[in-house]
């Protein structure tokens, strides 16, 4: 059984050391092989720095396609002019084929991902580094192996689970098939558990900022868990994190968007970006501005007419969605009007960085996991273990509401909007307060697809887009059609699975 997944991971094996790094101010090493290297701790702090690398393609290329731009967040521009980001609009509207080149590609480059992880877990023990070396530099392979899994199972259902290095490129045909996603999970809680079990609360050097610790490993594994619907188990590590001391709410939300204020207090893990042509840069604004807009204050050059631009463009459900004077609207959005175009729509706030020569050299980092995530995901889980008539899970619902500028939700409020006195209404408060708090941050579709609201939100979401996008918008009659709740196999991988 032949695949071009393990292709990759072979050469991830046998030579990876000649990309781009750092994430972590890493040096290029052409020089380098695997006979020689992963002999001593700078070697493997190199190797895991490499083992981060393809999360930042991952979230500039494909993944907010996929994982925002998929629910009702977001969609695109459409742009009659330049007619080559076909495959972004499939994505949006449950178009695409098996042989999207989005999917294919964040499909190879979480694999390459894995590969990295899976050398660096089989070399160590050999290594006979110190014990603290050893724990620090396993538990973020262990995470970041989970986290690549974690979000293709939910992608993509069963898929290959390879945990071996292999040797040579004849050893990636022998390599086995796609597993049942039960398997899947199993490895991935594994993973997480020995993770935690091996990183530190927090990193001292400054050089060690943005580094997976032990909170992040446990907010992915009590997303793991509620993804299982075993709240029960996803509470304990939560309150842990709550518990640890590590991590506060930033007073002013938009800070956890500032690139002065990045990896702040309310960050658990976010992707890293270094400003400069380096090729470690960001992409954001780039993209998410729409293709006609020409406001050099934002971007500090002028934006050409073409299919780079125009895309993750905030619905009119999103809008709607904030309540009158919460303050996470202006930080997450800006109002875009054209005469010219005839256009009014808006776009994303929290990726505009400062302004440059050039495109795609921003040092905007990508917030994975924050604190108010976690107070939420809590919040959710104390409720699905049975409405008990308010309680802790009030509380954490409420502070990040009130950080937000909004009146607390309650029991026997006289105002309906903030009335709350049933487990299911709770949860449509839950739902509600997800969506605007982590708007943009690759959430919304997970979370759709874990509380079993996809099918039904996204119908919904259709005929609101179909009523709003006029004429020019030119919405493709199967839009919205079949709604899928995985991705399709890419059929690069399925041709070459026989």
């Amino acid at each position: 059984m032949k695949k071009n997944i393990y292709l990759f991971l072979t050469l991830a094996a046998i030579g990876f050391y000649g990309c781009k790094k750092d994430y972590l101010n890493l040096q290029p090493t052409d020089t380098q092989n695997s006979a020689n290297f992963f002999k001593t701790k700078a070697q493997f702090v190199q190797a895991i720095n490499g083992a981060y690398a393809p999360l930042q393609g991952l979230y500039t290329g494909s993944f907010w396609a996929m994982g925002e731009m998929r629910s009702d967040n977001t969609s695109y521009e459409y742009d009659p002019y330049d007619r080559s980001g076909t495959s972004k609009e499939e994505l949006d509207e449950f178009r695409e084929l098996n042989n999207n080149d989005i999917v294919q590609d964040y499909f190879s480059t979480s694999y390459t991902g894995i590969g990295r992880c899976n050398v660096i877990i089989n070399r160590l023990p050999a290594a006979k580094l110190d014990a603290a070396t050893t724990d620090t530099v396993g538990g973020q392979a262990l995470f970041l192996r989970a986290f690549n899994y974690f979000n293709l199972v939910r992608m993509f259902g069963d898929v290959p689970l390879v945990l071996t290095e292999p040797k040579s490129v004849g050893d990636a045909y022998d390599l086995s098939t796609k597993s049942p996603a039960a398997s899947v999970y199993t490895q991935i809680i594994a993973d997480a558990q020995a993770a935690i079990a091996k990183l530190p609360l927090r990193y001292v050097a400054t050089a060690d900022k943005g580094r997976v610790t032990k909170g992040t490993a446990e907010t992915m594994l009590a997303e793991v868990y509620m993804t299982q619907k075993k709240f029960n188990l996803a509470i304990p590590l939560l309150r842990s994190v709550v518990s640890s001391g590590v991590y506060s709410l930033n007073h002013n939300y938009a800070d956890n968007f500032n690139v002065n204020t990045e990896n702040g207090p309310e960050s658990i893990f976010e992707i890293q970006y270094i400003e400069g042509t380096n090729g470690l840069g960001s992409d954001f604004i780039d993209t998410f501005i729409p293709w006609d807009y020409y406001d050099e204050d934002v971007t500090g050059y002028s934006i050409d007419n073409n299919a780079q631009n125009g895309w993750n463009i905030p619905t009119q459900d999103l809008v709607n969605a904030f309540e009158d004077g919460d303050e996470r609207r202006d930080a997450s959005l800006i109002d875009f009007t054209s005469d010219e175009y005839g256009i009014d729509l808006p776009f994303i706030k929290k990726f505009t960085g400062p302004k440059t020569a050039v495109k795609g050299i921003t040092p905007n980092n990508f917030p994975v996991y924050r604190y108010a995530d976690v107070y939420l995901m809590l919040a959710e889980c104390l409720n699905e273990q049975g409405f008990a008539g308010g309680g802790d899970a009030f509380k954490y619902l409420n502070l990040v509401r009130q950080r937000a500028g909004l009146e607390p939700k309650s029991m026997g409020n006289d105002n309906p909007d903030l009335n709350v006195s049933s487990q299911e209404q709770f949860r449509t408060a839950i739902a509600h307060e997800r969506q605007v708090e982590l708007a943009f941050e690759n959430h919304r579709w997970f979370d759709l697809l874990r509380t079993g609201k996809a099918t039904e939100v996204m119908k919904a979401h259709a005929a609101s887009e179909r009523a709003y996008k006029n004429d020019s918008w030119q919405i493709n009659s199967a839009a919205y059609s079949n709604i899928r709740l995985l991705f399709q196999y890419p059929l690069n991988e399925a041709n070459l699975e026989h």
